[in-house]
């Protein structure tokens, strides 16, 4: 039987895409996330869906789960490692 680690998202997080990046890596927090406001952020390469929330006002939560699934689709980004 596996066990499987259930992460807490940040409050305001309505969804989570994991990335290309994060599937390889098998690291759950290597994400796009989708927040209340709704706005979409990669936590991988910290792209974001900023102008298309210009350009799409209308439907914005639907705007913004289109956007970060595409994107997580294809990001291959790793976050910056801190230094120890």
């Amino acid at each position: 039987m596996s066990t499987q680690i259930q992460n807490t998202w940040p409050e305001g997080v309505i969804a989570r895409y994991l990335t290309v990046a994060g599937v390889a890596l098998a690291d759950p927090e290597l994400v796009v996330e989708v927040t209340e406001f709704p706005a979409a952020r990669c936590k991988g390469c910290g792209e974001d869906d900023a102008s298309d929330r210009f350009v799409a006002s209308y439907n914005s939560e639907r705007r913004a789960r289109a956007w970060a699934q595409t994107h997580a689709e294809k990001c291959r980004a790793m976050p910056r490692p801190a230094a120890a």
